[in-house]
């Protein structure tokens, strides 16, 4: 008898002992799992980017050019000087579904501006759809006064800002803000400009262009007054969500990325 009891003692101690060990570690993978997810687990699907192939005539031709390589390089990196222009890795949506949520008024027709944008962007990219929503959303919009503005942002030189949080490698972006100094922006045009401005930052295009020549043809020029993304900011936005290119990648990648892109275009010229 006595043997018996010693034998379900230790039973017990072994069972508590398991327990124990299985409990502590659901406990920490949830944990991992809460502080590397931004999104419910069915919101958390990698993008199936867009093959090559099936890309526009026009962005695989200009994918093999030297100036639209310089183009989309200056869009992708944070701006540096001298030897060093490109800094930074890319980093984009790897959702399938973006959410963009305006939060207050911006003037009339704003709203369906912001509507208009996110169609425009599903056209040009079928990786990630952009929808815009009442509530919780992945990116968000508000206009501020001057004063708040400043009080926020605190810097007299811009009408807009774009803030966003990332992993350096996958899942890449995961939230951006935009805030909009509704006063500085007299009319609805100057108002459009600069939205189509930060959500091209939210997007994970980093750059600007600050010459002349690109007034027109880009709405990340750094004053500019484009309301709509150019025939080069959308073969960019489409490489960017094509399945060349990845988040993390340095310039070098890259530079590598586009290439193969290129040589991959120049293959596939004939294909449907």
């Amino acid at each position: 008898m006595r043997a018996l009891r010693y034998i379900l003692s230790s039973l017990l101690l072994i069972a508590v002992a398991v327990v124990t060990v299985y409990g502590c570690g659901v406990a920490w993978q949830s944990l991992i799992v809460r502080l590397g997810s931004a999104d419910r687990s069915n919101d958390r699907r990698p993008t199936e980017a867009v093959a090559v192939s099936s890309l526009p005539d026009y962005t695989r031709n200009v994918a093999g050019t030297a100036w639209f390589r310089r183009y989309f390089a200056r869009l992708v990196f944070d701006e540096g000087k001298g030897a060093d222009p490109y800094r930074g890795t890319l980093t984009r949506w790897d959702k399938r579904r973006v959410r963009i949520d305006i939060l207050n008024s911006g003037g009339p027709g704003m709203a369906g501006y912001v509507v208009t944008l996110a169609r425009r962007l599903n056209r040009i990219q079928q990786a990630t759809r952009f929808v815009v929503v009442d509530g919780r959303a992945e990116i968000t919009i508000e206009y501020l006064s001057h004063g708040d503005y400043l009080r926020t942002i605190g810097d007299d030189n811009t009408v807009g800002n774009c803030a966003t949080r990332y992993y350096t490698g996958p899942p890449g972006l995961i939230s951006a803000v935009i805030k909009v100094d509704a006063d500085s922006e007299e009319t609805g045009g100057e108002r459009k400009s600069t939205v189509i401005h930060e959500l091209t930052h939210a997007l994970g295009f980093q750059g600007h262009f600050r010459t002349q020549r690109y007034r027109r043809r880009s709405v990340l020029y750094y004053a500019s007054t484009v309301t709509n993304w150019s025939q080069a900011d959308a073969a960019a936005i489409r490489i960017m969500y094509s399945s060349r290119m990845r988040n993390g990648m340095d310039m070098q990648g890259v530079s590598a990325a586009l290439r193969r892109f290129a040589a991959a275009s120049a293959g596939g010229r004939g294909a449907p």
